[in-house]
């Protein structure tokens, strides 16, 4: 996936308006406060935020368990699988949707319109 810049460490996805990328830098940050594994679990597996604070929910989950089965603690109760399945295809091209911000993976009922569509050649 093409990047423009980063947030927090974050890669900043090509094709968003500067009004859109304030978006992202705002849902980036939010994630960025949850600390609970399961409710970044949840916030990854919702199409209506965007691909890039998704895969940082996502990435955060995972390291949460990891780093509690590293030091024997009680890992947290999410599906480590179930939470890599929600967000597959957000971070490549062959994957990105052209109309939506998200993946031709994810669910379109929530999905948030993009202003201009991805144009065709861009794919390729």
């Amino acid at each position: 996936m093409p990047t423009i810049g980063t947030h927090r460490g974050v890669p900043l996805h090509a094709y968003q308006s500067a009004a859109r990328i304030q978006v992202v830098k705002s849902a980036i940050d939010a994630v960025y406060e949850i600390g609970d594994a399961v409710a970044l679990a949840a916030y990854a597996a919702d199409p209506a935020h965007p691909p890039e604070a998704r895969l940082f929910a996502a990435a955060r989950c995972e390291a949460t368990w990891q780093l509690a089965a590293e030091s024997r603690a009680v890992r947290p109760i999410v599906n480590l699988a179930l939470v890599r399945a929600s967000v597959a295809g957000l971070g490549t091209r062959q994957w990105m949707s052209p109309s939506h911000y998200g993946s031709d993976l994810d669910p379109t009922g929530r999905l948030v319109k993009r202003e201009q569509p991805i144009p065709a050649e861009d794919f390729g």
